[in-house]
This record gives structure tokens, sequence and C-alpha cells, in this order.
């Protein structure tokens, strides 16, 4: 099965096209695997000197083919039964390249134009059956990360001592934020120390708790965005008991968002609202004009994280 296909710009490495043959959730759930990877393979292509490298990766290896014509690398991550069907592919693969060479020597970045291609290289490597269905990458990220490292040599004692009190600074960190962006933060930066010091458990266990917390922020996005809607409406048609409930909502919705302060701010906006009828119309007129900034105050958390 062919896992993964990227085309680099050999002077600066830069990645003109990739596709990975994976589920989209497999994409999301293990992005920080599947970066480390890209970035591997791009370090590949800027030590080969030769038109083609073949590099061994656990189950699997990694095809370096230069294609000089446009100064760019095509790799192509397969499993290693089916190396020999995958270097037959390699010259059909060439010649879409070359087809259409405008994409690579002076590409604008606008994805329309890449369709004709991408579907011309997804179709061909369709039409072999035994290069679409085997492992996963993701199976056995474990034996794939040691393998990488393996590749990249020994780090210095002092580098790894550095490291360690980093990460370990980081970890006190991560334990007692309750801040659910700032803790998504941290576990981005644990990801990277843990690469670097070539920790397959903690890289896959900071990989999963990061994922956890996107999706976490992405479901808290939604809810306050749906709460904003609805108090910008209820304020439109002066529905001030469901201004009350949406915001008194908003606000427990906040929590591990937001700072405490603006969360008890909303709050007491809340309970103005509810006791309108007891307070002075320009107190209960200035709580009014206050809820109606919530939402361009909201939308910068919104803006934040994942």
């Amino acid at each position: 099965m062919i896992q993964a296909l990227y085309i680099f710009q050999t002077n600066s490495k830069d990645l003109l096209y990739n596709k990975n043959f994976q589920s989209d959730e497999k994409l999301e759930m293990f992005s920080s695997f599947f970066s480390a990877l890209q970035t591997f393979v791009s370090e590949l292509t800027e030590s080969s000197t030769e038109s083609l490298n073949t590099i061994e990766l656990g189950e699997y290896f990694v095809l370096i083919t230069r294609i000089p014509e446009i100064l760019t690398d095509l790799v192509i991550i397969t499993d290693k039964a089916d190396i020999k069907e995958v270097q037959k592919l390699i010259p059909n693969i060439n010649e879409i390249i070359l087809d259409h060479k405008d994409l690579f020597i002076d590409w604008d970045r606008k994805p329309e134009k890449l369709e004709t291609f991408d579907l011309k290289i997804i179709n061909l490597i369709l039409s072999d059956k035994k290069l679409i269905a085997g492992s996963s990458l993701t199976a056995d990220q474990s034996t794939i990360l040691k393998s990488i490292w393996e590749q990249k040599g020994i780090l210095s004692e002092q580098i790894r001592e550095d490291l360690h009190k980093e990460r370990d600074d980081l970890e006190k960190k991560y334990s007692v934020e309750e801040n659910f962006i700032k803790k998504y933060d941290i576990s981005k930066k644990l990801i990277e120390i843990s690469e670097k010091l070539r920790d397959d458990e903690r890289f896959i266990e900071y990989q999963t708790e990061s994922k956890s917390l996107r999706d976490e922020i992405k479901d808290r996005k939604l809810r306050l965005k749906y709460y904003l809607d609805r108090i910008k409406e209820s304020l439109e048609y002066s529905k001030f008991a469901e201004i009350y409930s949406y915001l008194y909502s908003l606000s427990i919705k906040l929590q591990n968002f937001a700072e405490a302060q603006n969360i008890e701010k909303y709050k007491s906006l809340a309970k103005i609202i509810l006791n309108r009828n007891k307070l002075p119309k320009e107190e209960f007129k200035e709580a009014l004009k206050d809820i109606s900034m919530i939402e361009q105050e909201i939308n910068e958390y919104l803006s934040l994280g994942a």
C-alpha cells in the first residue's frame, strides 16, 4: 500500500504537494505524528544526492526520486511488500508531474489549479488495487518514530539535559493549567520536546491528549457561537428573559476558556437583566450596552487555540 506521497522543491525543501492515503479521522488524530514524518522525509531529500534513494523505515520504505526537469523531489512512503509495485508506478507518476510542470515551476498556490493534477494522481494509484489496501502508518507509530530518530544521530548529554528540564517545567505547568487554550498550547510544546528527546511513549501520550483538548476547544467554540447568536437576536427584540438565560449559559461555557474576571462580569450582567425592574434605568441601559459588546470580546477567544 502507498501510505503517503510528497513533492518537495529541491533547493528550498518547500512542500509543494502532499497526499496522505489515510482516513481524515486518522490524519486529524495523529497530526503530530504525520507532521514529524513529513519533516523527516523533507530532511531526507536534503541529504539525497542521487536520482533515486530508498530508505528503510520500520516496516515501510521511503522512496525518493529526483525530478531534475523541474527541480523537485518525489517522495513515496510504501509498505515493504509493495516496493516493487510502487517502483514500477514511479515513471507514470513522474509523467503526470511533468505534464503539469507549470504547477511546480510557477505555481501561485491557488488550490483549484491542483484539482486536475490531484485527480490524475489519485486515479493512477487507485488503478492498482494492491496499493490501496493494507496496513496503516498509525498502527505502529512507536516503531516508525524510533526508526526515524535512529537515523538522526545521537543527542549530546547537554542537549538531553536541557530538553528534560524544559519538559519537566512544562509538565508542571500543564498539570495545574485550567484554561483549555493555554493547556493545548503547552501540549503542543510537550509533543515537540518529546520528539526532540526521541521519547515515543510521551510523544504518543501528549499527541492523544492534545487531540482531546483540540476537540473540546472546537466543541466549546461552537456552543459559544450559538449563545452569542441567541443573545444578539434576543437583544434585537428586547426579550430580556431569554437574554438572561443565554448570557448565564454563555458564562458557564466560558469556564476553562476565559479569564475569571470576564466570566464574573458576564454573570453580573445576567443578574442585572434578571433584576431589571429593581434597578435604575441608567444602570439597566448601561448593562444592555455592555451586553451588545460581548460578541466582540468573545470573538477574541474564538480566534485562539485549535
